[in-house]
């Protein structure tokens, strides 16, 4: 029996990791569909964002969407601001009187982003909403990538990509997002895209899920999978950019992983039609690419006990187990690495692999055993 345990929690991790990968892609290369993209398709647009205490960053962010060359009396820009304390409301009105087209929605107190970006999307007269966070810099060229999709009917929304400026910290992150993008890419070529990039992506206005307020959620997740619950097709567009500073510190990176992973379980209550396979495809790919995946801990820890029960049968688990052991080391050196002048980048990598499966560990219990909140702290910038 505890062969049996260890190999199928084995068996699930390469499969989340290396297996399900390689499917999106051979089913992408033999099934990839040709979707049409026009960029005389012109319709009307809302760029919608929720900020809060976001002084440093919001008036960056709506001068590169100005900056778009999508048509200006096309395009409309609604801040909503969760009562922040510090200047941002100021920012953005100071930017909205020389700009017509910048809106500005003021919170009387905090309301988290989902109520936030209901209010906003109410206010919004576009055809197509774009969703971005309020540190996001777009580039010139991001809107119209994303809305030109839309000319395909079956498109009901469409990921951007987020480019990492170049770091220290970002060196930790940069091959789990060359990856992660790279497979977002591979479900997007089937429009089967399996959770947007929440910094930017949009979507067609009569598939906007008003989200329930008070309930911790993660809105670019929630809202793909709704999309493609209603038979449209989601994709992903490498071509529409904008770049993102990552957070500044180790402790604001874990904390960001943690409320990620708490907003992605209360998720799970609104999409209880793809735990079973009514939907065969996305099922498996929300299962492959999500559920498992938040799984590792409890996988990781599954695999290290069965092992030592099998110490005596096989000694090969020996070397499991030691291998396990020896990456532990190293990601502890590599802890020590991150805080030193001098980076290892290998050691880097597994203090970032270990340190994402103890936000997810820290995440879930928290997530079980406490009340998760819906208003949100930004990091430091």
């Amino acid at each position: 029996m505890p062969e049996i345990i260890f190999f199928t929690a084995l068996f699930l991790l390469l499969h989340s990791y290396i297996f399900y990968p390689v499917i999106s892609w051979v089913v992408g290369v033999l099934f990839g569909k040709k979707y049409r993209k026009d960029f005389t398709y012109q319709p009307t647009v809302s760029v919608l964002t929720a900020a809060y205490n976001e002084e440093k960053v919001i008036g960056t962010t709506l001068q590169a969407l100005l900056a778009s060359d999508y048509p200006m009396e096309k395009l409309e820009i609604i801040v909503g601001d969760d009562k922040s304390k510090d200047n941002t409301d100021e920012i953005v009105q100071q930017v909205a009187s020389e700009h017509p087209n910048v809106k500005l929605f003021t919170s009387e107190g905090r309301k988290g982003k989902s109520g936030i970006m209901n209010r906003i999307s109410e206010m919004a007269s576009g055809e197509i909403f774009v969703l971005c966070d309020s540190n996001m810099v777009f580039d010139k060229g991001a809107v119209k990538n994303l809305v030109a999709n839309f000319a395909d009917k079956r498109i009901g929304g469409v990921s951007g990509e987020i480019l990492l400026r170049e770091t220290i910290a970002a060196n930790q992150e940069t091959s789990y997002w060359s990856f992660e993008s790279w497979l977002k890419y591979q479900e997007g070529r089937i429009g089967r895209l399996i959770g947007a990039n929440g910094g930017i992506y949009a979507i067609r206005k009569e598939h906007y899920f008003r989200y329930p307020e008070g309930q911790p959620l993660n809105d670019d997740f929630v809202t793909a999978m709704k999309i493609l619950g209603k038979g449209k097709e989601f994709v992903y567009d490498p071509a529409a950019t904008a770049h993102e500073d990552p957070t500044p510190t180790n402790e604001d990176e874990f904390r960001r992983k943690k409320r990620i992973l708490m907003y992605n379980l209360g998720s799970l209550k609104l999409l209880g039609e793809f735990f079973l396979p009514f939907k065969p495809y996305i099922s498996f790919a929300f299962w492959s690419h999500k559920i498992i995946r938040w799984m590792t801990p409890l996988l990781l820890l599954i695999m290290l006990v069965s092992s030592f029960f099998l110490l005596e049968v096989m000694n090969y688990f020996l070397v499991i187990d030691l291998v396990i052991l020896l990456t532990f080391l190293l990601a502890f050196l590599g802890w020590f690495s991150s805080r030193g002048k001098k980076k290892i980048r290998a050691l880097l990598l597994f203090y970032y692999f270990y340190g994402t499966i103890i936000a997810l560990m820290s995440g879930t219990f928290s997530f079980i055993f406490t009340k998760t909140g819906t208003t949100w702290e930004p990091p430091k910038r």
